[in-house]
């Protein structure tokens, strides 16, 4: 044990709380307006006892209360508020442009108000409150615009929750709230890299889009001619050829083939460490996104495994959009949820998890992200020590050099393949 640890377990017995069951009756102290009704009765009780100006004392201290309670409450009733988003979509950490719309129908100006509440994806299980913008005066009998540049920080749907305009002008003794109209929702997609083509094995789909010359169909150019079967269209029949030899010959055509490829995303919340932007389930998500994006630029058809259930993506704007707002709302499911692995139909797979998964990789090809790098907290217990040894495809070590170590390490994978390895 250093000395900075046995220096703080020296001094803990004063910091310790006791009596912890009577928190809830004392909390309300710890307030400005706890602490002015302390005194107001400290006054009384002078006013009582000692003199009567302990009297004067407190009424001041009551009309100190009153009118902090008052003003801000008097001054909402006249703001009403809207908020839109000039942008319905956008990625992780790009600029998206708010308009706020505040009319005060009161004569007088309203100071201090604050736009709080469904901005701050980290603080979505907390009880604290963080302002996204604050306005120092709105005139009296004014319809005010202001916009502003909001970076999300982490994908989803924003706002989160219904945020709030709020003020505790003039004393900040209490905090008066009024609910602000949203427009439309502004949707966050998980930031993607741009990786490398990767080499996949001949599809066996049908598509128009991706011809193959080692596929016989009815698409594409003249691969060769073969004798009349039985069932073959006559506008297939090479006339010329068929003069020549006396009997029907056929030209046969490219195939259409597609390349279907499987992206298993573990969901599981024991899988994943971490929290907020930098936790491994964003980044799986992230990388998930990443691939899937890459292969369908290849005219591959993809489909994103969630154990749950799966998303297509093909390379059609729409579906691009489709899943990609899919993504946007993911959240981590239980663990004991069970699990559909179903890997027919797909020429290529790839799975995305973390050491701290106990289920079996239904594809060798895996993606593992190491959880101790990516705890955001230096309390937070390691699990190093306990985990099972896996072998993973392509390995990630901690949320600041993710990207960079996707990169190399796909490329070094894509240059395997094409070379045959």
């Amino acid at each position: 044990m250093s000395n900075d640890q046995m220096s703080v377990n020296r001094w803990a017995w004063l910091t310790t709380d006791y009596t912890p069951w009577a928190n809830r009756y004392v909390y309300w102290l710890k307030t400005p307006i706890g602490v002015l009704l302390a005194l107001a009765a400290v006054a009384l009780t002078m006013g009582i006892f000692v003199t009567p100006q302990g009297y004067v004392l407190m009424l001041t201290i009551l009309s100190v209360v009153g009118l902090g309670i008052v003003w801000p409450w008097v001054g909402l009733r006249g703001i009403a508020c809207e908020l839109k988003f000039r942008t319905r979509r956008c990625r992780e950490g790009e600029k998206a442009e708010v308009t706020v719309e505040i009319i005060n129908r009161w004569p007088i100006p309203v100071w201090g108000l604050a736009i709080e509440n469904g901005f701050f994806a980290e603080m979505r299980n907390s009880s604290e409150e963080h302002s996204a913008i604050a306005l120092a005066r709105i005139p009296g009998w004014s319809r005010c615009q202001f916009v502003w540049q909001f970076h999300p920080p982490q994908r989803g749907v924003y706002p989160h929750s219904s945020p709030r305009i709020v003020t505790e002008f003039p004393f900040g003794l209490w905090k008066a709230k009024k609910p602000v109209s949203v427009q439309h929702d502004l949707t966050v997609w998980p930031r993607t890299f741009r990786l490398s083509n990767f080499p996949l094995p001949q599809g066996k789909h049908q598509t128009i889009t991706s011809p193959s010359s080692q596929r016989i169909g009815q698409e594409g150019e003249r691969n060769g001619v073969r004798p009349f079967r039985q069932g073959d269209s006559l506008r297939t029949i090479h006339w010329s050829l068929t003069a020549r030899h006396g009997r029907f010959i056929v030209s046969e055509r490219q195939g259409c083939a597609q390349t279907r490829a499987r992206i298993f995303v573990d969901l599981r919340r024991d899988s994943h460490s971490g929290q907020g932007p930098e936790g491994t389930f964003e980044w799986a998500i992230r990388i998930a996104a990443s691939i899937a994006l890459e292969l369908v630029q290849q005219h591959n058809v993809v489909v994103l495994d969630f154990g749950t259930h799966e998303e297509h993506m093909t390379g059609a704007q729409s579906s691009i959009h489709k899943t990609m707002d899919r993504l946007a709302r993911l959240s981590p499911i239980a663990s004991a949820t069970p699990l559909l692995r179903a890997n027919a139909g797909c020429d290529w797979s790839v799975a995305i998890t973390t050491d701290l998964s106990t289920s079996e990789m239904p594809t060798p090809r895996a993606v593992i992200l190491r959880s101790d790098g990516f705890l955001t907290a230096p309390s937070e217990p390691s699990t190093s020590e306990t985990l099972k040894p896996c072998r993973s495809w392509i390995h990630i070590e901690d949320p600041h050099t993710a990207a960079r170590q996707l990169l190399s390490q796909w490329n070094s994978r894509g240059r395997e393949a094409w070379c045959g390895d």
